[in-house]
């Protein structure tokens, strides 16, 4: 049976104006790009983070900056999958300017536990923002169950539990090169987001007050369901 099929006729537009974790997924992609071309120059040296230059030479903007960049297209595809996964269902609930509040804080995070933790090293990524993201995904909804590799179904909450042991193991033993504790200061900035803000608080007492009337075991899986 024949149908008509409607498209947009802008749909460029749509993708920039219609959520905020698309936007920042346009944006990072847009600055590899330009990372490709400037391969040679002092790119990463002016907008990667670099802690000892930020106190040294006064390079502030690179306290935001760093988390737009990135290493490899497999770099970049990971943390951009992780954003669009975790974050989209977050800005839902959300609305856009509180997520992209709660990503630049994060972001901000991992970028503080550099100062600590990674003085004279180079950080870039988004991976401090992308961890704390999970994290709120999985605070928000703990039973919704994530497909590790495709394969081994994880609730989301056990999930971030063992990222958390894991990453901290991974930073005290070295790391191989990987920001550890920049993953850690994300998710750590996001539990103090999630702890203070009053919305999220309301959010907490409407399910413990739902599970009192109906009991703990009849409240599961509030989210959608990740792979």
């Amino acid at each position: 049976m024949p149908y008509n099929r409607s498209f947009s006729s802008k749909p460029v537009m749509n993708f920039l104006t219609g959520s905020i974790v698309n936007q920042i997924i346009l944006i990072n992609v847009i600055i590899y790009v330009l990372e490709v071309f400037l391969a040679r120059t002092a790119f990463f040296d002016l907008f990667g983070l670099t802690p000892h230059t930020v106190v040294t030479k006064g390079y502030v903007w690179q306290l935001v900056t760093y988390m737009f960049l990135h290493g490899s297209p497999w770099h970049l595809i990971l943390n951009m999958f992780v954003i669009w996964m975790f974050g989209n269902p977050l800005e839902s609930v959300w609305g856009g300017n509180r997520f992209l509040n709660y990503y630049l804080i994060c972001g901000l995070g991992g970028a503080f536990l550099s100062f600590l933790f990674s003085f004279n090293t180079t950080i870039i990524g988004a991976s401090g923002a992308g961890y704390g993201i999970l994290l709120a995904y999985a605070v928000l909804f703990p039973y919704s169950e994530i497909y590790v590799w495709g394969l081994f179904p994880v609730r989301a909450r056990t999930l971030v539990i063992f990222m958390v042991i894991i990453e901290l193991a991974s930073g005290i033993t070295g790391g191989g090169g990987i920001a550890h504790f920049a993953h850690l200061g994300g998710m750590a900035a996001g539990f103090i987001y999630l702890k203070s803000d009053r919305s999220v608080r309301r959010f907490f007492q409407n399910i413990k007050r739902g599970r009192d009337r109906n009991g703990d075991d009849s409240w599961r899986n509030p989210g959608s369901r990740g792979n």
